[in-house]
């Protein structure tokens, strides 16, 4: 999928697409003068009013609605006529959004996600979706609060009493608002409560004994590993939701900066400022 996304003449294609669109959205009518409204312009408006009341219009809210749009095209038009969407940013960024929409609506064309497909992509990406480290561990901590260097005090605690067991350990820290023993808990966990520094240094302790200093945001703990169990990478038809939203969500981005690519090849962007440095550093100064 990714060969054919990078195709030249997958751009062509998706670039044509677009462009078509886009043709057939801003010349509706066969003059600049020619403003028509067909059935697709009314149905539009009642269900925008039935979305907005509840209700459909009745004869006069329809036909004010009518009358709205005629005043708007108007104006729009002649707007356009005086050139004041010149360099206006929200003009710009508005458009500029409308381009984006109409690339997602394309984008659903170029990757139907077919159980090979994702296959393909589980087994690309497997890491992505393995459990997490599951431990079950008691902790003590060492704050700054307490303790001019936390770090000693946590070395001095484990070499004098390193073989106590865990609940002859417990009395040796701080008061702490997080549980001294962690039952069934996971790296995810682990990461919230304590930081991913004290979750990454778990991996490769030795377990069945009082180990550390291990660093947290919250100082220095020592911790025992009662089990650890490491990661497992789960059965496909387990994680396929998943994979499906992820494998769709890769193919959306790709397709929209392949469309992208296509538009930006047809431009010569020439970047004349010699301020860029000037600006920056300003900006760093002033932070």
């Amino acid at each position: 999928m990714k060969k054919l996304i990078k195709e030249p003449l997958f751009h062509f294609f998706l670039l044509g697409a677009l462009l078509f669109v886009i043709y057939s959205q801003v010349n509706k009518s066969d003059t600049e003068q020619d403003i028509v409204i067909d059935n697709a312009d009314i149905e539009h408006m009642a269900e925008l009013w039935r979305l907005q009341w509840q209700r459909p219009p009745n004869a006069d809210e329809l036909q004010g609605l009518i009358d709205k749009y005629v005043n708007q095209e108007v104006l729009y038009r002649e707007a356009l006529k005086m050139n004041l969407d010149h360099n206006d940013e929200i003009v710009k960024r508005r458009l500029a959004q409308k381009m984006e929409f109409l690339g997602q609506d394309l984008s659903g064309l170029v990757a139907p996600a077919s159980e090979e497909n994702l296959m393909a992509y589980f087994e690309e990406h497997k890491e992505d979706y393995a459990t997490p480290y599951q431990y079950n561990l008691y902790q003590v901590v060492f704050t700054t609060d307490h303790h001019k260097n936390p770090t000693k005090k946590a070395k001095a605690i484990l070499e004098q009493y390193g073989s106590l067991d865990s609940n002859d350990m417990k009395p040796k820290g701080d008061s702490f608002y997080l549980d001294f023993a962690l039952r069934d808990t996971d790296a995810f966990y682990l990461n919230r409560e304590f930081g991913e520094q004290f979750t990454k240094q778990l991996e490769t302790l030795p377990t069945e004994k009082w180990v550390g200093p291990v660093s947290s945001g919250y100082g220095e703990h020592l911790v025992y590993i009662e089990s650890r169990t490491p990661p497992e990478i789960p059965p496909f038809k387990e994680v396929m939701k998943e994979v499906k939203r992820n494998y769709e969500y890769q193919m959306e981005r790709e397709s929209k900066e392949a469309i992208m690519k296509a538009l930006k090849d047809s431009y010569n962007v020439q970047i004349t400022a010699d301020n860029i440095e000037e600006i920056t550093s300003k900006n760093m100064a002033q932070k």
